[in-house]
């Protein structure tokens, strides 16, 4: 049976028509749907270049092919690509097989006014809240309330009316969006982990300078970079120094490149841009003191579990289902700065027996989130969703 997921990632498609990604969902993501449904097809937007760039991975492959949406960034661009979008929805009308969403996301919306799966035989996973990304601080613009009214009470009814639904959380996003009374659902991340992500320690010894990590997209402004930078600013008004590896690039890098240079702060941060190779991104991690999480909005952050993983220390704002992996003394406010600095240094002065004892705990709790744990919830809603009527 033929499975189709709308997703609101964007990939790119090259002059030899393959698809490719720049970060997440490569083709090696999607196989874990294909261990309950025989092919795939994946509904998103693409945009055409060239050639791809060296760190980017496929999309497609045996059994998972892409169906693609006009790109577009923005509500200017998104209204032009409008009516060829919806042209292109209309031919998957009266197909056979099953839809699963991964919202939240206008696409998924548009999905279901065009295509019109029927109540009850389609399946969502919720991976974010737009209450968060709409918040005031997380994204800007007039319309920015009415917007994040209408994400929100779409997010609802889609849950509602969903027949299997999956969140990243074990309870926050299922209390604002609880799914239908008859809907089987349950709980599980996109996050991949095995064996040799974890890495459990025996010390632990704070580097001169403390070496800071935080990984996020520099797309959009809800991954915190300029809270991060402020915090940055008010170690060096009080004399302490830090230094801060950024990993994630996006079209706002230039911006807070340019916004720690008029902060001072140029000096404690480096900028990697993306980075795709994970055995990479572990040597990051393992390579810093503290992993510093300053999201505006999260669903259930995998970087967070991944760190943890590694047995580092950890600091995140409250957001989403960060109270679900963090004690309370290390969440503070979003938009805080001074808030996460007090935070840092907290976590950064403990002895370092505590630190040990903290460390080994996120690894603990990290142990969760293994893939083999994950998947057997993932495959029982693939088979449910194979099930509805």
């Amino acid at each position: 049976m033929e499975l189709e997921v709308v997703i609101e990632k964007r990939f790119y498609r090259c002059r030899e028509q393959k698809v490719w990604t720049e970060n997440a969902f490569p083709y090696a993501f999607w196989l874990r749907y294909l261990s309950v449904f025989s092919t795939l097809t994946i509904i998103a937007r693409v945009h055409e270049v060239n050639e791809p760039q060296s760190q980017w991975q496929q999309v497609t492959g045996e059994g998972v092919e892409l169906v693609a949406l006009p790109g577009y960034v923005g509500p200017t661009q998104f209204l032009r690509a409008l009516p060829k979008t919806l042209s292109i929805l209309r031919k998957r009308r009266n197909r056979a097989g099953r839809t699963l969403y991964r919202v939240p996301g206008i696409l998924s919306w548009l999905h279901q006014l065009i295509v019109r799966p029927s109540r009850g035989s389609y399946a969502v996973e919720v991976v974010g809240d737009p209450a968060d990304t709409f918040a005031k601080g997380a994204s800007s613009g007039a319309l920015r309330p009415v917007i994040k009214a209408v994400f929100t009470s779409l997010l609802r009814y889609q849950c509602r009316h969903a027949g299997a639904v999956s969140y990243v959380t074990r309870a926050a996003l299922q209390q604002r969006y609880p799914p239908g009374q008859q809907a089987y659902h349950t709980h599980y991340s996109s996050i991949c982990l095995h064996d040799d992500d974890y890495k459990k320690v025996s010390t632990y010894t704070i580097s001169r300078p403390p070496q800071l990590l935080c990984i996020g997209n520099l797309s959009q402004p809800y991954k915190g970079c300029d809270t991060m930078l402020q915090a940055l600013q008010l170690f060096q008004q009080q004399r302490h120094t830090v230094q801060l590896t950024w990993v994630g690039g996006g079209s706002l890098q230039l911006y807070y490149e340019a916004l720690a240079e008029k902060l001072g702060v140029a000096h404690m941060v480096t900028f990697m841009g993306n980075v795709a190779c994970r055995a990479r991104i572990r040597q990051l991690i393992d390579a810093c003191d503290l992993f510093v999480l300053p999201s505006r909005q999260e669903g259930l952050p995998r970087v967070l579990i991944e760190a943890m993983a590694r047995s580092r220390l950890c600091v995140a704002t409250q957001v989403g289902g960060v109270p679900e992996l963090l004690p309370a003394d290390r969440i503070v406010a979003r938009d805080d700065p001074a808030g996460l600095m007090r935070c840092i240094q907290a976590s950064l002065a403990m002895s370092a027996g505590e630190q040990l004892a903290e460390a080994n705990g996120h690894y603990q709790r990290a142990q969760d989130y293994h893939d083999s744990q994950l998947q057997q919830r993932r495959v029982a809603l693939y088979h449910t969703l194979r099930q509805l009527a």
